[in-house]
């Protein structure tokens, strides 16, 4: 067997060594994290039979803006009649709401609209049916919506983060809503389960498990909630990636005696050799286009950060600073990454440009933050953090700012942002 699975791999497979600090539509909505856009969220009615919807959609909603990244938000009185344009709230949005019983008992209607307050124009009107089960995934589809109509770039509410959970001896796949809500346990294995990836429809998850004493890669059917074996060689099979279009899965392999980066086809069928040498090599991660993978390897006498072709070649470095970076993550555009980099023993998260220049660290003096990984539309990152004492997930721009805490109980750790999903449940007004 691989020496002790070369201490449970990635971050834990290098031996550590101090570094240095890194330093250093309609209407068309912009925003950072230091220059948000006003939106006025009027409080939601209700005509009928609807119950405490029309409050409980709201908080949802709310929430759901104030995480964008992209709004703050302030409490409004709904309209009476239709919208006038008012010059003095030019580029603020005001968002509508209206609840209605639908076709049947248990059906009902939500009506959302965002509206240009400077104009009156109306830049999204649209229908969604729902019933008590649907009523987040309803508010989550429609701030996403709205996100989309007024950026051009669409929200995050409604996908998933993946991570590991460990209580005891125990380590577990768990699942949550983007916001904290519904954790969920996946995995019921009462062993090692570690590093999971999304499929990019969404349905599935691939992880490595010691379930059966070999670190093996399966894969999570969530569909049929079962999971199966997808490559069981001896030694290593950990790190999953999926690529972009989902053909493929890179991962680390020490099936010849060293931790390698390999391709693995979705069908389990055909495994490619992409690195060749006698150090470690893992933690692969495809760029958005599928033509390059980024890895970590040790090649240099430490972690360092590095990238090649899809077809292993032109293997280059990428970071340039600090002795230890390891677990890099492409950005959903390709432009960025980010990864963990430690210094005077402390890990802490760096975003720079794809080419490795403009490092950033943006977290510090807050325990060891890792696992780094960006949301589907690029505005958030989502790491690990032992700040509050065990690991926990948290959320923040990609600045550093907004910090939010998303588990609580148990370790936390490995998380991974899944991919939107696909489908849409509306119809426009």
């Amino acid at each position: 067997m691989v020496t002790t699975v070369l201490a449970l791999f990635s971050s834990a497979i290098f031996q550590s060594r101090p570094i240095r600090a890194q330093t250093d539509v309609h209407l068309r909505t912009e925003a950072n994290a230091s220059m948000k856009s006003p939106l006025m969220l009027a409080r939601f009615r209700g005509q009928g039979p609807v119950g405490s919807f029309p409050s409980q959609g709201r908080v949802v909603a709310r929430k759901d803006f104030e995480l964008s990244g992209v709004f703050n938000v302030a409490d409004v009185e709904p309209l009476e009649g239709k919208p006038v344009p008012d010059p003095n709230l030019a580029g603020t949005v005001r968002v509508e709401g209206m609840f209605e019983p639908g076709e049947g008992a248990t059906f009902f209607k939500f009506r959302g609209q965002a509206i240009d307050a400077g104009t009156g124009e109306v830049a999204l009107d649209r229908t969604y049916p729902f019933t008590d089960a649907t009523l987040r995934e309803t508010m989550h589809r429609f701030v996403d919506d709205v996100l989309e109509s007024l950026t051009g770039e669409r929200g995050i509410a409604e996908t998933k983060i993946a991570y590991v959970r460990q209580d005891g001896r125990v380590k577990e796949i768990w699942m949550m809503d983007y916001d904290g809500e519904n954790q969920r346990q996946i995995t019921h294995d009462r062993s090692l389960a570690l590093s999971p990836s999304w499929a990019p429809w969404g349905s599935e998850l691939a992880f490595t498990t010691f379930k059966r004493g070999n670190p093996d890669l399966y894969l999570f059917d969530m569909t049929r909630g079962a999971s199966y074996p997808f490559s069981t060689r001896p030694g290593l099979n950990t790190a999953p990636n999926y690529s972009p279009d989902g053909k493929w899965i890179a991962c680390t392999l020490s099936r010849d005696g060293n931790a390698e980066i390999y391709l693995i086809s979705r069908d389990a069928q055909t495994a490619k050799r992409l690195t060749r040498n006698t150090v470690i090599d893992t933690s692969p991660s495809f760029s958005p286009t599928g033509r390059e993978v980024m890895f970590t390897s040790n090649r240099t006498g430490s972690p360092q950060v590095f990238v090649m072709d899809v077809d292993g070649l032109n293997q280059r470095l990428v970071t340039i600073e600090g002795s230890y970076n390891d677990s890099p993550q492409w950005s959903p555009k390709g432009d960025k990454i980010c990864y963990a980099a430690r210094h005077d023993g402390i890990f802490d998260v760096i975003v720079m440009d794809a080419n490795g220049s403009n490092p950033i660290q943006i977290t510090s003096n807050a325990g060891h933050n890792e696992n780094p990984h960006w949301s589907a539309d690029g505005r958030k990152i989502v790491f690990s953090s032992s700040r509050e004492g065990k690991r926990q997930i948290f959320m923040m721009n990609t600045d550093g700012s907004d910090v939010v805490r998303l588990t609580s109980g148990g370790d936390c750790f490995n998380p991974a942002w899944g991919p939107r999903p696909k489908g849409k449940l509306a119809v426009r007004g």
